[in-house]
């Protein structure tokens, strides 16, 4: 009888080893599966050692539309500006802010003086002076976007005029787009045969396109630059602002990172 006891016994505890073995395997496996389907497994009562994982990207940077107004008789003024908060240095990010409002208020004021000088509209419709902006990107320590002005003071239309404004958050500095492009400054030997060729391919083409020059606009956008010109300087006011996509892959040597300032 006692014997009979101790075998139940053992046979109860094998089994629970048995269960408790086929719990653990079962969670393994599933955690796997988990992670295979690019899931999250679900929290387990057993420790399981992960592979170290990649940082986190940084997070974006804040940007926030303020607005300056000023109604005149005959005209309206509107310039809407960035505000940027959230980072790391707050005298950069009060160095950016001021940029911002500052270029706002001078848009608003060059406003002003041209309706001045214009006097009121022979036709008698009102004019219009906006000016606006679009991020274009904000990650990576680095702030790009373009700023927009239209001006309206009779005729058939009015006229636009944009600027591309690249900024390593990090110091606040200004980026040229050599400086961008630094890793490659015979980058003008891939980007000036390319838009010629685009050009000569659209209709209403003026001609006379040579080089993008010695500081071009741009502006940074998903993995690469857009390059862009005023309107009227190539192709006629339908076409608007021409602009120019290139891959940082196809400017830069492989594996350059032109965010990272650490290498020159």
């Amino acid at each position: 009888m006692m014997k009979s006891r101790k075998s139940r016994v053992r046979l109860g505890l094998f089994a629970a080893l048995l269960l408790t073995t086929g719990l653990l395997l079962e969670g393994s496996v599933s955690e796997a599966a988990a992670t295979e389907r690019g899931g999250q497994a679900s929290q387990a009562s057993f420790a399981v050692i992960a592979p170290e994982s990649a940082a986190a990207p940084e997070e974006e940077v804040k940007v926030e539309t303020r607005t300056l107004t000023k109604s005149l008789p005959g005209a309206s003024i509107k310039a809407e500006y960035p505000h940027v908060s959230g980072l790391k240095s707050k005298s950069v990010q009060r160095k950016l802010n001021s940029l911002f409002k500052a270029r706002a208020e001078a848009f608003v004021k060059k406003s002003v003086q041209e309706m001045k000088q214009s006097g009121p509209s022979p036709s008698g419709h009102k004019y219009e002076f906006l000016g606006t902006y679009k991020v274009t990107y904000n990650k990576n320590s680095i702030l790009s976007l373009y700023e927009q002005t239209y001006a309206y003071t009779g005729g058939a239309h009015g006229n636009s005029y944009r600027e591309g404004l690249t900024f390593r958050l990090e110091d606040g500095k200004l980026l040229t787009l050599d400086e961008l492009l630094r890793a490659n400054p015979n980058y003008r030997a891939i980007v000036d045969p390319a838009i010629a060729q685009q050009l000569q391919q659209t209709q209403g083409y003026f001609g006379n396109f040579k080089t993008i020059g010695p500081n071009p606009s741009y502006y940074v956008k998903d993995e690469g630059v857009v390059i862009f010109f005023p309107l009227y300087e190539y192709l006629p006011y339908v076409n608007g602002f021409p602009e120019f996509y290139f891959p940082f892959t196809q400017l830069l040597p492989a594996g350059t990172n032109p965010f990272d300032f650490t290498r020159q």
